[in-house]
Order: structure tokens, then sequence, then C-alpha cells
């Protein structure tokens, strides 16, 4: 069996093909989806059983949570409480290559987050999974769709590699091409005080605590 895939224009990718991919996560599938950090396994945040095809196909521990992607913070304040913080976090680096850990709220399935009370917010700066976060109206997995341990695939000969045999268990692969940004998120735990940097990425933790100081303190932006 050969995994169907699809070509998507980046810039304007037809609603159709979207409309078909927010379906088959609807009913529990698992996709592969780009965005501006990577191909990413997406599939329903809300479905503890498409959660489970997540792991299985990854090879991850359940141990190690699984961050979500969704088309706005308004959509993020449906699944965590948005504090102002992440408000103001999110007005300065979003959408683009920041996770927010967020405390989460009773809908999100522990088996998503490892059991914890928080769960990592992402609003890609990727038109094509922002359009299909949207349209399924779900919060989709946002995990690089590799197996666990290998590097993030950045165009779909790689996920290819690296998923092998797996990769049958995909339901379909939206291909927009090789991605141009070649890095990771930067983390932030927003739950804890000071807020904490869990992994540097893209965006640089200089900034975020700028914009952080900022917050606490309103008068040193003027100077």
């Amino acid at each position: 069996m050969r995994v169907e895939v699809k070509k998507v224009n980046p810039g304007k990718p037809s609603v159709q093909l979207l409309r078909r991919a927010a379906r088959l996560i609807r009913k529990g599938a698992v996709i592969v989806c780009p965005t501006d950090t990577g191909y990413a396994l997406a599939a329903n945040a809300l479905d503890a059983k498409a959660i489970v095809k997540v792991f299985n196909l990854k090879g991850r521990a359940y141990s190690n949570p699984i961050h979500i992607a969704v088309n706005s913070l308004e959509m993020a304040g449906r699944y965590a409480h948005v504090i102002p913080e992440a408000e103001q976090l999110a007005h300065s680096f979003l959408p683009g290559a920041l996770t927010l850990v967020l405390t989460r709220k009773e809908g999100i399935p522990s088996l998503l987050v490892a059991g914890r009370d928080t769960v990592g917010i992402r609003i890609p700066d990727n038109r094509v999974i922002l359009d299909l976060t949207a349209i399924a109206d779900l919060p989709i997995t946002a995990t690089s769709a590799n197996a666990s341990g290998q590097p993030t695939p950045y165009s779909v000969p790689e996920v290819m590699k690296l998923l092998g045999e797996a990769v049958e268990q995909v339901s379909l692969i939206l291909d927009q091409g090789a991605i141009p940004s070649r890095g990771l998120s930067t983390i932030v735990d927003l739950t804890v005080s000071p807020p904490q940097l869990l992994r540097q990425g893209l965006v640089s933790w200089l900034e975020i605590r700028q914009v952080l100081r900022a917050i606490q303190d309103p008068g040193s932006g003027q100077k």
C-alpha cells in the first residue's frame, strides 16, 4: 500500500483538498502536513484513539507530551488558559516558531500531555496548517513526522525515509515542497514564575525576555 501524496500550494492551498484532509482528521486518521518548522503528523488532538496512533506511528514514549497547533489565540483559549504574558508573546511572535506552554483546560486528553496539567500551543507561520486547523475546527497534533529520535523532516522524501514502513499508517500527505526554514520552535513555559525556556529555537530567548520584561515593568519599554 502506497500512501497518497497530494501537492498543495503553500500560498493558496486548495480549500477542497483541505476539506478532505479535515474530514480525515475528524474521522480519526493521521495525515502529514507542513508547518513552518518541518513536516508534522496531524491528527485530532481531542481524540484519544487518534493520539495513540500518533504515538505508535512515531514509536514515541507516552511520557513525552505532544504539542497542539491552533489557528489563533482565540482558538487557543478553548483549550488552555491564555494569560496576559501569552497574549503579549503571541502579539509579538505569532504566527511563528514559538510554542507556549500553558495550563490546559479539561477538553485536552491527559494522554496527549503525559498526564500533565499543561499543554504546548503552536500557531505556526504556515498557511496550510492554519487553514486546515480552521476548517477542521479542531486543535491538531504538531509533532514531527519522523520516528522518535530522528531528525525533523523538511520535505516529503525525508518524511518517507524517516518514517519507513510506518508511513503506510498515514492516510494522506500534503506536500508543499521543501520547507525553507530549517529550525525548531522555541518552547517557553508560562506556567511557572518566572517563565522558563525549555528549548531554544528560531525565536530568541533574549527577544522573549524583553517582551516579558515590558509586561512586568511597562515603563521599561520607553527607555
